[in-house]
This record gives C-alpha cells, structure tokens and sequence, in this order.
C-alpha cells in the first residue's frame, strides 16, 4: 500500500479546518517516538513429527511506536489503539513483543483444533499423503504501515490476508488515523459533518463511478443505476466508511471486498479531492 500524508490544513491546529480534538495541554519536552516494527514467521505442522502433514504459516510484519524516553505516556496509548485496530481488544493492553506471540499462538492453536480430527479420520480411512487436499494448508499474513505525517498525526493501515481453504482467500484491509499530541482517533462521527452526510456520498458516488468506467475501460456509465449493472450496489445502499485516510490533497475512503461489491471486483479506494470536501469537514 502506497504511503500516505495528511494534510496540514485539514488537521493543524490553527489552520483552514482545523480539529481542536488534538489536545495541547501536554507542553512538557520529549524525546520523539520512533516507528519500530516485529517480524514473525511461523510454519506448524498439523501434526507434530509428520513431515507429509499439512502446514499453517503464519507472517506477521507489525509497525508500532517505540517511546522515546521515560516521559513518553501517549505513545503506549497510540500503541494499544493499533493493537486494538490490528488484532482485536483482546490485544489492546498488551506490549507489543507479547501481542504478536499471542496473536500467532492463537492462530496456530485455532488450525490444530479445526483441523485435526479430520486429518486424522483422512489418515485412518487410508488417505495417502499425494492425496492430501490443498485446502487442508492455511496461510495468515498480517502487514502494516505506520507514518508521521506533518508533526500532528499517526496514519495506520493493517492488511490481514487469510487463506483457510475456501473458494478463494481473502484480505482485509483497516486504516485510522490518530492524533499524534493525544493518541485520539480522528473517527468519521468527528471528522465529517453529520447534516453533510448526503452531499459526501454523492460527492463519493461520484467518484465511484469514475473509478468503475476506468476498471472497465468504459464511460458509459454514468449513475447508481449503471453501478448497480455492473455488479457494485446491488445489496447495500453507499455510504460513509469507517476507513478513511486524510491525505495531502484529498480524504480517501476505502471499501473492502464484498463492502459494496462482489468479491471478484475487489477493494475500492475512492478519492475525494480536498476542494470538494473541505466544507463538510468539522472545524471544532
């Protein structure tokens, strides 16, 4: 995933949209945190000492906050909302070393149970190891970016791809956005004005529909009606994600497969120029 930036004018204190969310109260000086990351790497077999056993890997390349010094409170804070966003509120007050073992056990523990009774049952009614269905491999992959943009706000994305032997694999893709002073999450209940919600999602329409002609190398479609022929808004009305990202000179929103569309279309991530939007941006 491309890195992102935030726009200075959209979330800076003092500038032209300005979220006063972001707290100024903690004047005293410290050390900046610094971005760290955790790599693991794990490939169990269903059945410990059975070479022709099934395998489940499991990849994790995590991106948190490494606190610059003893001063340093907000970044614990930002770490268990990445936590949270990452692996679940299970994880949330956990460092992030221990976050990552627990996440892998609790991976690799799931695939045994799931899994091993009909593995054997396979085994006992004479099942021979070419024989072994693919399916019965698992694959988890779990990458994530973590960038300072502007001195004033932490943007995060965590994709989470898991392969457990169904019609195809999947991928799920989060982003937030938190203020870097406070750790607050910049939501869309904060960041968008409820009474422009409509004119958003017509702005977002819009944009869709963009983005469906150049997929489809056409421009004939022109409306929710010709979306909805070609596959995208046949089960859901459009709306408002909870995925956003604030960037230099748009907000971009993004719909993971099946959100808004079939699983063979794919994750949609629609861009909304700054100059459209910045109206129904909340200034306090």
């Amino acid at each position: 995933m491309k890195k992102r930036t935030v726009i200075n004018t959209a979330i800076a204190c003092g500038a032209a949209v300005c979220f006063s969310l972001q707290s100024c109260e903690n004047t005293e000086t410290v050390k900046p945190a610094k971005i760290s990351s955790i790599q693991a790497d794990t490939l169990v077999a269903l059945k410990a000492g059975d070479e022709a056993s099934p395998k489940c890997k499991v990849s994790i390349d995590y991106m948190y906050l490494q606190p610059g010094d003893e001063k340093d409170s907000i970044s614990s804070i930002i770490n268990s909302k990445l936590q949270r966003i990452a692996f679940g509120e299970a994880y949330s007050d956990m460092k992030p070393g221990e976050a990552i073992s627990s996440v892998v056990n609790k991976y690799v523990q799931n695939y045994q149970k799931e899994l091993t009774k009909f593995y054997e049952a396979d085994l006992h009614n004479g099942m021979k190891p070419e024989d072994i269905p693919a399916w019965y491999n698992y694959e988890y992959e779990i990458t994530s970016e973590l960038n300072l943009n502007n001195d004033s706000i932490w943007n995060f994305s965590v994709n989470t791809f898991k392969d457990t032997g169904g019609a195809h694999p999947n991928t799920t893709i989060k982003w937030a956005n938190l203020l870097a002073k406070s750790g607050k999450a910049l939501t869309k209940e904060l960041v968008f004005k409820k009474d422009k919600e409509k004119e958003i999602i017509d702005l977002i329409l819009k944009h869709l529909i963009d983005e469906v002609n150049q997929r489809l190398e056409t421009d004939t479609i022109t409306s929710l009606e010709g979306l909805k022929e070609n596959g995208a808004l046949l089960d859901v009305d459009l709306y408002i994600p909870d995925n956003f990202m604030l960037l230099e000179d748009r907000v971009s929103f993004l719909y993971n497969r099946y959100d808004i569309a079939p699983y063979a279309m794919g994750e949609f991530i629609i861009d909304v120029p700054y100059a459209e939007i910045e109206t129904m941006l909340n200034r306090d």
